[in-house]
């Protein structure tokens, strides 16, 4: 293992700066080499001490045999200040299998339902999506942005965690959920997978203003999404990990849009994600969002990519 080497791959973990290359060869160290894993492990947990982000159990959360989730209620006022704060791939995202690097590397794009917005009109449906491959959130609807966007996501207004009783209005947020299902043999196949979301996002205040921050994150969990909804935002041992890109806009000209990718590496156990998009505060945990409306989303694209081992697969 070359120490240096894993030190530029944490680097660029912890800022949520990894190129796919640079995602594809971290995942392929750390599924292959103990020490590289160790000495991972012990970095991130000092890295997810100062950002509040979720901490070494996950680990265990991670590499445990799939299960479905049950999301009890109780008191998240902490989890959800880690997972605001928490950025780039977390470390339970790693999980890993002791296989060698993979002989063969695929891309392939994954689930997002309507990610231009197109068939969605008028308002956004208002809550946390009940089903599968279904927008949903806080106030937004679909209008249109420029003439290059005639149907984007327009956020309208920020809103509190329904099931959080007096939480701040910090961020508008939609989400949709995506089963793996479909790539599961691939993930437990794979010596590396990673999914990629791109997201173009837009601040089309003419005159700068309050600071606004968009977020684009991947959740991940095992098991099925039953009875998420109800119990939304998860508790911080409910997720295998995460991957989050920020964008901060004081707004003004020029009005140009920017693409957030946001990165994260899928353990073999991985049974669902959850994409977050959304706009609001740019100041501390439980500041208030500033006014918004002029702040637009579109051309959102998941993408899964996994190195096969074709040894592996030969044995199966």
């Amino acid at each position: 293992m070359k120490a240096e080497r894993l030190d530029d791959l944490f680097d660029a973990w912890s800022e949520s700066r990894l190129t796919p290359d640079e995602a594809a060869e971290l995942s392929a160290l750390l599924r292959a080499d103990p020490a590289a894993r160790a000495r991972f492990r012990e970095a991130a947990a000092f890295h997810a001490q100062l950002h509040a982000a979720l901490d070494s159990l996950n680990l265990e959360q991670a590499s445990a045999p799939a299960k479905t989730i049950a999301f009890p209620a109780r008191s998240r006022g902490l989890g959800i200040a880690a997972m605001l704060l928490a950025v780039g791939l977390t470390v339970a995202s790693l999980g890993w299998l002791l296989t060698a690097r993979a002989d063969s590397s695929q891309i392939r794009p994954l689930g997002i339902r309507d990610g231009g917005f197109e068939a969605l009109q008028g308002r956004v449906p208002a809550g946390f999506p009940k089903e599968i491959l279904a927008w949903g959130g806080d106030p937004s609807e679909v209008a249109a942005a420029d003439a290059d966007h005639p149907t984007a996501l327009r956020f309208l207004e920020a809103a509190g965690e329904p099931n959080v009783p007096n939480s701040p209005r910090q961020s508008c947020d939609i989400f949709q959920i995506i089963d793996l299902k479909s790539v599961h043999s691939e993930l437990l196949a794979s010596s590396e997978a990673f999914v990629e979301l791109q997201t173009s996002l837009l601040d089309a205040r003419t005159q700068a203003g309050v600071p606004v921050r968009f977020i684009s994150k991947v959740y991940v969990f095992e098991g099925s999404p039953e009875n998420l909804a109800e119990q939304w935002p998860p508790a911080a041992d409910q997720v295998l990990g995460s991957g989050t890109q920020f964008h901060v806009s004081k707004g003004g000209t020029p009005a140009d849009w920017k693409t957030l990718t946001t990165r994260c590496v899928l353990p073999p156990n991985a049974g669902f994600l959850v994409v977050q998009i959304g706009a609001g505060s740019a100041g501390n945990p439980g500041v208030p969002s500033p006014a918004l409306g002029a702040q637009f989303a579109d051309d959102i694209r998941l993408t899964l990519r996994t190195r096969q081992n074709k040894a592996e697969l030969a044995t199966r």
